[in-house]
């Protein structure tokens, strides 16, 4: 009977997570939604089986919030998709099948030798799932609370990664109150530690809240999302009408004066900026000239080394190209195909190749500011992300299409990184993304304008953004020194876990050694 429980507890936790997460915006149930799987853990005989049900929990987790990419059948193979599907699922739910091993070596089942370790094991786990194969950090545990302003500022110092050491610190806590309950004395002492952290953690985010941050200038974006459908945007004959739209709602942009105006990924048909689709290139041009705008937007290109890029231009009113930035961090089997000369050919579609470098782009009439560009999936990579900043990012821009999965809770999910990565670096972020969710997010995480949702599709956001003073050199820790927190659990947490074993890896060292005579 216990291994039913423990069974139905592992399930638990992993519907309490999906339910913290976008759409659902559950966020108070990332509190307690690893609690059913910790004192599972903490009740299983063996190693064996503290891994089973952390990987059904894991399956849980990620086979709920991942459905959408199912539904990408009709833009791919069915096979192609329901095994993509299947296959990230199988592997992301790894990271918690091997912390719930990790916690069950634990020396403790209750006590701070409990609930430290507990948050610096997932920690590290999040880290190291953020960049092992490519990297997958969708859906860390920290992006349930990006609406919880007062609660994720501590990402200024820590990264998102903070957030969700908290989460899983407070989780602990209460596993731990309930473990222990038989001698609630002593229990409610091993819980003061870490509750009194969470409660810092709410003071430092009520102080960062209550203050105000100082810009000396600000820029006036034009944002048009279009919110094309996916099916129009698959098929090429769509291209003229989509590009009519995108001018028609340009010039209902135009009427309030922006200074830049912002299209999202892959607005434009490659064919108009290579000139072969000249007559749609002149009507562009004009439009630029006409109102004298600078013109941000993304554009599939093939560059002078033939390869195909996933790019964004940035274009003066007399139509030249003041700078660009080429997509670094592809979606794997989305927009690159990794190991390719080793798979079957079952996989058609454009591939891009790897932008080469960091590329910042001037901002009109204000001089010195640049804009930086994250393109899609390389929103959710905080580490990326910052690298932007640090090269003296005066504003930051994601530009995106998520058309692929409207309908679904994926843009929403997809939202949730944008605030952690206004905080991580104190900066205004602007949001301009077909298909799913248009706005501006202010340095504090905060969504300080209307949104565009893809219901809208003629909608547009004309709306002035603070920037980031250029000379000013104070920087955010999170900014300075990066991933600077999961690493560090991650170290503490193998030296807590070699300390736990040193016996075990001794007797293994001693049996693969050559002895001394």
């Amino acid at each position: 009977m216990k291994q039913h429980q423990n069974t139905l507890l592992a399930v638990l936790s992993g519907i309490l997570l999906v339910l913290s997460h976008p759409s659902f915006n559950l966020f108070p149930l990332a509190w307690v939604g690893l609690v059913p799987l910790l004192i599972a853990v903490r009740s299983v005989p063996n190693a064996k089986s503290a891994f089973r049900i952390g990987y059904l929990s894991g399956l849980t987790f990620f086979g709920g919030l991942l459905y959408w990419i199912v539904l990408l059948y009709p833009f791919a193979n069915i096979f192609v998709t329901v095994l993509g599907y299947a296959a990230l699922v199988a592997y992301a739910a790894l990271y918690f099948a091997v912390f719930a091993l990790l916690v069950h070596q634990l020396p403790g089942k209750s006590g701070l030798s409990f609930i430290f370790p507990s948050a610096l094991i997932w920690t590290g786990l999040e880290w190291i799932r953020s960049w092992f194969l490519t990297g997958f950090p969708w859906g860390s545990m920290g992006y349930s609370q990006w609406n919880n302003h007062a609660g994720i500022q501590i990402a200024s110092i820590t990264g998102v990664y903070g957030v969700s050491f908290v989460l899983v610190l407070f989780n602990a806590a209460i596993a731990h109150l309930i473990i222990s309950s038989s001698n609630w004395r002593s229990a409610i002492k091993g819980a003061v530690l870490p509750v009194a952290i969470v409660a810092l953690t709410y003071v430092y985010g009520a102080v960062c809240l209550s203050g105000s941050e100082s810009t000396a200038e600000s820029v006036k974006l034009g944002l048009v999302p279009g919110n094309v459908s996916q099916a129009e945007k698959w098929k090429s004959e769509h291209a003229p009408k989509i590009f009519k739209r995108y001018l028609s709602l340009s010039e209902k942009a135009n009427a309030a004066n922006p200074d830049l105006m912002v299209w999202p990924e892959t607005s434009i048909h490659p064919q108009i900026l290579s000139g072969r689709a000249e007559t749609y290139r002149q009507r562009l041009f004009r439009m630029l000239h006409e109102h004298q705008i600078h013109l941000l937007a993304g554009a599939p290109v093939r560059e002078a080394d033939r390869e195909f890029y996933n790019s964004v231009f940035l274009l003066s009113p007399a139509g030249e190209k003041l700078g660009s930035y080429s997509k670094m961090h592809l979606v794997p089997f989305g927009e690159y195909v990794p190991f390719s000369s080793a798979l079957p050919n079952f996989i058609q579609f454009q591939t891009f190749a790897h932008g080469k470098s960091i590329n910042l782009l001037p901002l009109a009439d204000v001089e010195d500011a640049k804009v930086g560009i994250s393109i899609c999936f390389e929103s959710v990579f905080p580490n990326l992300f910052r690298k932007f900043v640090t090269r003296g990012a005066s504003v930051m821009g994601i530009l995106t299409n998520d058309a692929w999965f409207v309908g679904t809770t994926a843009p929403a999910q997809h939202l949730s990184a944008a605030p952690f990565r206004a905080i991580e670096n104190r900066i205004s972020v602007f949001r301009c993304a077909n298909g799913g969710i248009s706005c501006i997010i202010d340095p504090l995480g905060r969504i300080v304008s209307p949104t565009i949702t893809p219901t809208q599709p003629d909608g547009v956001l004309v709306e002035d953004v603070p920037l980031k003073n250029h000379r000013n050199t104070n920087k955010t820790l999170y900014t300075r020194y990066g991933d600077w927190f999961p690493i560090l659990c991650l170290l503490v947490g193998i030296g807590l876990i070699g300390h736990r074993n040193r016996s075990w890896i001794l007797s293994k060292l001693k049996s693969v050694l050559p002895s001394a005579d």
